[in-house]
Protein backbone atom coordinates (compact mmCIF):
# COMPACT_ATOMS: atom_id res chain seq x y z
CA UNK A 1 0.00 0.00 0.00
CA UNK A 2 1.36 3.70 -0.71
CA UNK A 3 2.38 5.64 1.73
CA UNK A 4 0.34 8.47 2.31
CA UNK A 5 0.33 12.14 4.53
CA UNK A 6 4.16 12.89 3.77
CA UNK A 7 4.08 16.02 5.29
CA UNK A 8 2.71 14.33 8.41
CA UNK A 9 5.92 12.17 8.65
CA UNK A 10 8.11 15.22 7.65
CA UNK A 11 6.45 17.28 10.67
CA UNK A 12 6.84 14.45 12.94
CA UNK A 13 10.42 13.65 12.36
CA UNK A 14 10.84 17.80 12.41
CA UNK A 15 9.17 17.70 15.92
CA UNK A 16 11.71 14.72 16.99
CA UNK A 17 14.72 16.69 15.72
CA UNK A 18 13.79 19.64 17.72
CA UNK A 19 13.06 17.70 20.95
CA UNK A 20 16.97 16.37 20.83
CA UNK A 21 18.59 20.03 19.57
CA UNK A 22 16.26 21.43 22.40
CA UNK A 23 17.85 18.68 24.77
CA UNK A 24 21.36 19.36 23.91
CA UNK A 25 21.22 22.91 23.90
CA UNK A 26 19.52 22.50 27.24
CA UNK A 27 22.54 20.91 28.81
CA UNK A 28 24.68 23.33 27.04
CA UNK A 29 23.10 26.23 28.72
CA UNK A 30 22.79 24.35 32.04
CA UNK A 31 26.39 23.61 32.05
CA UNK A 32 27.35 27.09 31.32
CA UNK A 33 25.56 28.25 34.09
CA UNK A 34 27.26 26.23 36.14
CA UNK A 35 30.46 27.47 34.99
CA UNK A 36 29.43 31.09 34.63
CA UNK A 37 27.64 30.35 38.24
CA UNK A 38 30.97 29.47 39.70
CA UNK A 39 32.59 31.71 37.37
CA UNK A 40 30.77 35.07 38.47
CA UNK A 41 32.04 36.20 42.04
CA UNK A 42 31.02 39.52 44.19
CA UNK A 43 34.09 41.25 43.11
CA UNK A 44 32.83 41.14 39.22
CA UNK A 45 28.64 41.36 39.94
CA UNK A 46 26.67 44.08 40.47
CA UNK A 47 26.93 45.74 43.59
CA UNK A 48 24.08 44.82 46.14
CA UNK A 49 22.85 41.98 44.27
CA UNK A 50 24.70 38.45 44.89
CA UNK A 51 24.45 37.18 41.48
CA UNK A 52 27.31 34.38 41.95
CA UNK A 53 28.67 32.15 43.48
CA UNK A 54 28.34 27.94 43.79
CA UNK A 55 25.10 28.22 44.73
CA UNK A 56 23.49 29.96 42.60
CA UNK A 57 25.57 28.25 39.32
CA UNK A 58 24.02 24.62 41.17
CA UNK A 59 20.54 26.13 41.10
CA UNK A 60 20.84 27.92 37.25
CA UNK A 61 22.18 23.98 36.21
CA UNK A 62 19.33 22.39 37.96
CA UNK A 63 16.75 24.53 36.37
CA UNK A 64 17.93 24.59 32.92
CA UNK A 65 18.47 20.96 33.21
CA UNK A 66 14.90 20.73 34.28
CA UNK A 67 13.78 22.72 31.79
CA UNK A 68 15.69 21.17 28.97
CA UNK A 69 14.47 17.25 29.82
CA UNK A 70 10.85 19.57 29.93
CA UNK A 71 11.37 20.68 26.51
CA UNK A 72 12.37 17.34 25.03
CA UNK A 73 9.58 15.13 26.28
CA UNK A 74 7.29 17.49 24.63
CA UNK A 75 9.00 18.01 21.25
CA UNK A 76 9.59 14.52 21.49
CA UNK A 77 6.47 13.16 22.56
CA UNK A 78 4.17 15.20 20.15
CA UNK A 79 6.47 13.54 17.16
CA UNK A 80 5.54 10.35 18.16
CA UNK A 81 1.84 11.17 18.59
CA UNK A 82 1.73 12.30 14.85
CA UNK A 83 3.43 8.77 14.21
CA UNK A 84 0.85 6.98 16.21
CA UNK A 85 -1.83 9.00 14.37
CA UNK A 86 -0.48 7.92 11.19
CA UNK A 87 0.29 4.52 12.27
CA UNK A 88 -3.53 4.08 13.24
CA UNK A 89 -4.69 5.55 10.08
CA UNK A 90 -2.37 2.42 7.59
CA UNK A 91 -3.73 -0.43 10.20
CA UNK A 92 -7.55 0.99 9.49
CA UNK A 93 -6.96 1.06 6.10
CA UNK A 94 -5.30 -2.01 6.03
CA UNK A 95 -7.65 -3.77 8.17
CA UNK A 96 -10.52 -2.58 5.70
CA UNK A 97 -8.62 -3.79 2.99
CA UNK A 98 -8.40 -7.13 3.98
CA UNK A 99 -12.06 -6.99 5.20
CA UNK A 100 -13.01 -5.97 1.85
CA UNK A 101 -10.65 -9.18 -0.18
CA UNK A 102 -12.14 -11.72 2.93
CA UNK A 103 -15.41 -11.25 2.02
CA UNK A 104 -17.47 -12.88 -0.53
CA UNK A 105 -21.29 -13.72 -1.16
CA UNK A 106 -22.47 -16.87 0.84
CA UNK A 107 -23.30 -19.97 -1.09
CA UNK A 108 -26.79 -21.30 -1.11
CA UNK A 109 -26.59 -24.62 0.82
CA UNK A 110 -29.01 -25.98 -1.47
CA UNK A 111 -28.64 -25.29 -5.49
CA UNK A 112 -31.65 -23.40 -6.67
CA UNK A 113 -34.59 -25.26 -8.03
CA UNK A 114 -34.54 -25.22 -12.24
CA UNK A 115 -37.15 -22.82 -14.27
CA UNK A 116 -40.24 -24.85 -15.67
CA UNK A 117 -39.95 -25.47 -18.94
CA UNK A 118 -41.96 -23.78 -20.83
CA UNK A 119 -42.76 -26.52 -23.74
CA UNK A 120 -44.70 -28.55 -20.80
CA UNK A 121 -48.19 -27.90 -19.83
CA UNK A 122 -49.59 -29.28 -17.05
CA UNK A 123 -52.37 -30.95 -17.84
CA UNK A 124 -56.09 -29.09 -17.59
CA UNK A 125 -57.94 -30.51 -14.17
CA UNK A 126 -60.82 -28.60 -14.86
CA UNK A 127 -61.76 -30.02 -18.11
CA UNK A 128 -61.14 -33.90 -17.10
CA UNK A 129 -64.12 -33.14 -14.02
CA UNK A 130 -66.56 -31.66 -16.53
CA UNK A 131 -66.87 -35.16 -18.58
Amino acid sequence: MARQFTALRVMGTILKILGWLALIVGVLAAIGALVFGFALTDRFGIPGIDLGGPLAGIAGFVVSVVVAIINFLILYALGEVVYLFLCIEENTRRSAYFVQQQYAPPEPAYSPPTPPDETFAPPDTASSDEA
